[in-house]
């Protein structure tokens, strides 16, 4: 029986699909470019809770991410003491089958069950069940509950350094894009109240602080001095604008880092209320001085408000998107179909309002009664929950009974939703250029000389990489509206930045001509039709004592054989954009001793870096 280490693993594959063919661990995908056609981004993501689980116990761990049935049972063959398992809802099923093989091989070993996976199956079994599979179903916060498990300090802080970075990137241009995306979990769980969620049941409506506002900046520098490609990090936490002295304590200390200023921002979590009152007392600068750059906003619902819900009952969603996009904020807005009050008369009212708020980015779910929340307690009161296989509850799962709407209409109108912001506002990376022009202008402006000279520099970096994409956008908008668009954009550009050099023109005219070649090899076998699945991965979490505290905790391994065709395909790729980026050096710089122009500069980062900036 192995003792001194414990094994942490993500369900096996194969995952389901979701209802629209898409991938579960494509984020971008799935959900936040969804329907943009071939500029829908195509990510890949981990499993940071069992990163964060690993780091912070002082035993050796074994991490597997995405593991193949033959991987999973190489390791539990070894017997280990300890299995802790983290899963959603929608992987039960597999779950299941992993405990029991678990229970014949290894009877021994204690299994543990965790994250929105465990809530699930805590609220749908009953005990005599629950024990057949598992000895520990871990609600709340795991890192605590673990080393307790392991007779632990539970009192030191958590970690989480330099966990697996994410990455992503239009189809066309790179099919294995590098991470480039850092992760940061600030806060678990909300005050909030609202019943639909799963954290807020999950952590009992309080907020439990992982990260101070001066340990959140600290990881961020230590990103950025081991990955200098890294631009942006995404941020776990319900509502960062609850908390607006965190936020304040954060705007300090991130202001004193200069390199982060000019080449790095967050993705945080913000409701239109809580917003507009940090807004309200603090001013609208003081929200990008924070170094935030885009913001995950819960707008719901345009009835929200009359219904319960506080996070929209006071301002106007319009408005705060309006305005965090007028200071080169980002969006990634949230919109909720199937609600009771919902019917044929008001659903595309709902729908166009949040439309209107233009956000950046977008997830259209259905309201989705997840086990253990408290609508899915009110509803199976109601008898209002329909028997749907674990594969099905997910955001876009059809086990809720609607009153005025038949399921598949729910479904159709979310599909409908991602079709219309396409077409009336364009792809997520045409708004995405279209706010950042915004932010460098705000910074020029801004009376603020750390805006104007240092933050601008982020902005004008990030327009440069995005206005390569705009020749692709005007060839393959899905009308004159979006071509419209397109076309101020670049106007735009060039009345604040100026001129694209031959460099940014060449890369441009590359970029369309990658787009066609993608779109005729596409037109009669589309390139989506299976879902992407992620490697297999094997997590190394020694805690051998020559690591030092700022080191890359693990060493990462890959357990399959890389098929030949795919092996061939990352070393091309590589090849190809090492390729690039020495052509163009040589290319435009006519005197060894001459540097590039700035805006080359930022061009030629960007190919070596080979990853989407973030949201």
């Amino acid at each position: 029986m192995i003792t001194d280490r414990i094994l942490l693993t993500t369900p096996c594959y194969p995952y389901p699909s979701l209802p629209a063919n898409d991938s579960l661990t494509d984020a971008t995908g799935q959900r936040f470019t969804h329907g943009d056609d071939i500029f829908t981004l195509v990510s890949h993501t981990h499993c940071y809770a069992n990163h964060i689980l690993a780091q912070n116990v002082n035993i050796p761990a074994i991490l597997l991410e995405y593991p193949r049935w033959n991987n999973f049972i190489e390791e539990v063959d070894k017997e280990y003491a300890i299995i802790g398992i983290s899963a959603f809802p929608v992987h039960l099923d597999m779950v299941m089958k992993m405990c029991k093989y678990i229970r014949e091989k290894s009877p021994e070993t204690k299994i543990l069950l965790g994250s929105y996976g465990a809530q699930a199956f805590a609220a749908q079994y009953d005990e005599e069940t629950k024990k057949k599979y598992v000895d520990h179903v871990v609600l709340g916060e795991g890192v605590k509950f673990l080393r307790e498990l392991l007779r632990e300090d539970t009192n030191r802080p958590i970690q989480q350094k330099l966990m697996p970075k994410c990455g992503g990137a239009p189809p066309f241009l790179n099919k294995y894009p590098r991470g480039g995306i850092g992760f940061l979990v600030t806060g678990l769980g909300c005050p909030g109240g609202c019943d639909f969620c799963s954290t807020t049941e999950m952590f009992g409506k309080k907020r439990i602080e992982l990260l101070s506002p001066e340990d959140f900046v600290n990881h961020v520098e230590l990103y950025r001095k081991h990955f200098k490609q890294l631009s942006s990090i995404f941020v776990i936490e319900e509502d960062h604008f609850r908390h607006p002295r965190w936020l304040v304590k954060t705007k300090e200390k991130w202001e004193k880092n200069m390199d982060l200023v000019e080449n790095v921002d967050w993705t945080g979590f913000g409701s239109v209320d809580f917003i507009w009152h940090f807004a309200s007392n603090y001013g609208w600068d003081a929200i990008p001085e924070t170094g935030i750059g885009a913001v995950f906003i819960g707008v719901e619902s345009k009835f929200a408000g009359e219904h319960g819900y506080r996070k929209v009952k006071e301002a106007d969603a319009r408005e705060v998107f309006h305005k965090l996009h007028s200071m080169g904020i980002r969006t990634l807005g949230a919109w909720i179909c199937g609600w009771d009050y919902h019917s044929h008369a008001n659903m595309y009212e709902d729908l166009n309002y949040f439309i209107a708020c233009k956000p950046t980015y977008e997830q259209l779910t259905r309201l989705s009664p997840f086990p253990g929340t408290e609508l899915w307690r009110k509803l199976k009161d109601q008898g209002r929950v329909m028997e749907v296989p674990w594969e099905d509850v997910h955001f876009w799962s059809g086990a809720q009974k609607n009153i005025s709407l038949e399921t598949h209409e729910t479904l159709n109108l979310t599909e409908y939703g991602y079709d219309l912001l396409y077409r009336t506002w364009g792809p997520s990376l045409l708004r995405r250029l279209e706010v950042t022009l915004n932010g460098y202008e705000f910074c020029m402006n801004s009376d603020n000389p750390l805006m104007r000279e240092n933050r601008s520099q982020l902005f004008k970096k990030g327009s440069v990489v995005s206005w390569s994409m705009l020749g692709a956008m005007d060839r393959f908008a899905p009308n004159g509206v979006v071509r419209r668009r397109v076309q101020k954009a670049d106007e735009r550009f060039r009345d604040l930045i100026g001129e694209p050099t031959p460099m940014m023109e060449l890369i441009s005219r590359s970029v369309e001509q990658s787009a066609v070649k993608f779109k005729m090899k596409h037109l009669f076998d589309p390139y989506d039709r299976k879902p992407r699945e992620e490697p297999a991965k094997r997590y190394l979490y020694n805690k051998d004592k020559s690591i030092k505290d700022d080191d890359i905790p693990y060493i990462t391994e890959y357990p399959n054989k890389i098929p030949r065709n795919v092996r061939r395909d990352m070393r091309r790729n590589n090849f190809k954009y090492k390729l690039i980026n020495k052509f163009l050096s040589i290319k435009y710089r006519v005197k060894s001793t001459k540097r590039l122009s700035e805006l080359d500069d930022t061009i030629l980062n960007n190919i070596r870096g080979q990853s989407y900036g973030g949201f």
